[in-house]
């Protein structure tokens, strides 16, 4: 309990922290209404405080400009520059951008972390008694280009560059037995990308279906260390049910070929994939996950949610064993802070063997 109780008030002084950061923007935009074609251009930086199991506390600068091209599609480019108290330090740009003609959607990330973590080995039944910990410095730079055909579905290609470096490992523990992953790592790697999207909001959708299929190869002929091979299926669909509430399903697979790293290989756990869990705390060569999400009104900006999901994570395909999965379960809470519906969100969330994790972030879900 005293464990609890010190992450809850960790919690509290956070959600403080948001709310008068998120009451200030809210001020500001509570009386437009959030249609896309009254929005010429928006603007926002703020300083934002966050936590979650993964990073403690954390303190940093977020920004954005969101604009429309006059057809109802919003671009954006975000940015996010924080510092945790595990000393985790990370940035990151994340470009939406449809061409003025609106024939291309561009879309990727730069992220550089220098990111103090865990590691509990590989597998669905690795015990808590394996937790070691180690740091990892990375830099990813990824390049998305896609084609849009009949307004909803795109077609492209991408490009994507990571490096991996892991330090600061227990000597006697799994890491230094030769995880793939321990040397540092330097993946090239091209590939293939469909997207199907309906979507009212891509920020806070409340209709339409996104459905995405990713396809990367990493190769020794484009520089890579490693041959790996990445599929990615990413479905999604929001159901209105009148006066503002919303059934929101996600089915989520991703799964490796080749010589893995372990920085690479799929994992549950985290902000998005099964809240709950420690982002990481299990991964191996594939993972599947399901999840539900209820979404209501409050009061004006302030609106709910509760949400559950399971999921599993296997080396093969055929090892998937439903009656092994993990179950995660929550409630959150969500405030609007500019036109373009983005939402800041708090999340608290139970598994079956585990004590409550609080996420507090600018994103949603899915």
């Amino acid at each position: 309990m005293k464990r609890v109780g010190k992450s809850t008030c960790k919690f509290l002084i956070t959600t403080v922290l948001y709310a008068a950061f998120s009451g200030m923007a809210c001020a500001q935009t509570d009386s437009t209404a959030v249609k896309h074609d009254t929005i010429d251009n928006y603007y926002i930086a703020l300083p934002i405080a966050f936590y979650g199991e993964e990073t403690n506390v954390g303190l940093g600068v977020s920004g954005g400009y969101y604009y429309v091209n006059g057809d109802n599609k919003i671009s954006s480019i975000q940015g996010n520059m924080v510092y945790t108290l595990k000393n985790q330090v990370s940035f990151s740009v994340l470009p939406k951008i449809y061409s003025s003609t609106r024939d291309f959607y561009y879309s990727g990330h730069v992220k550089l972390n220098y990111y103090p973590d865990k590691f509990f080995g590989v597998g669905r039944n690795t015990p808590d008694s394996l937790e070691e910990g180690y740091t990892s410095k990375d830099i990813s730079l990824l390049l998305q280009r896609q084609r849009i055909l009949f307004g909803v579905l795109m077609v492209g290609a991408q490009v994507q560059a990571n490096y991996y470096q892991a330090k600061d490992i227990k000597m006697d523990g799994l890491l230094s037995r030769g995880v793939l992953g321990m040397d540092d790592k330097f993946t090239v790697g091209a590939g293939l990308l469909l997207t199907w999207d309906t979507r009212d909001n891509m920020f806070y959708a409340s209709d339409g279906e996104f459905y995405k299929a990713s396809l990367m190869v990493y190769n020794k002929i484009f520089g890579s260390t490693l041959n790996i091979s990445r599929l990615t299926l990413d479905l999604r669909n929001f159901y209105p049910l009148g006066r503002n509430h919303i059934v929101a399903l996600q089915v989520y697979g991703d799964m490796t070929w080749g010589d893995t790293p372990f920085q690479l290989m799929p994992n549950l756990g985290g902000g998005d994939i099964l809240r709950g869990y420690y982002k990481g705390r299990y991964r191996d060569k594939m993972m599947l996950c399901a999840q539900a999400e209820y979404r209501f009104p409050i009061y004006k900006w302030l609106k709910g949610t509760a949400f559950a999901g399971v999921g599993d994570v296997a080396n093969d395909l055929d090892r998937f064993d439903i009656s092994q999965s993990k179950l995660a379960y929550g409630a959150g809470l969500r405030a609007r802070v500019n036109p373009v519906n983005v939402h800041l969100r708090f999340d608290v969330a139970f598994t079956r063997d585990r004590e409550p994790a609080f996420y507090v972030t600018a994103s949603e879900a899915f």
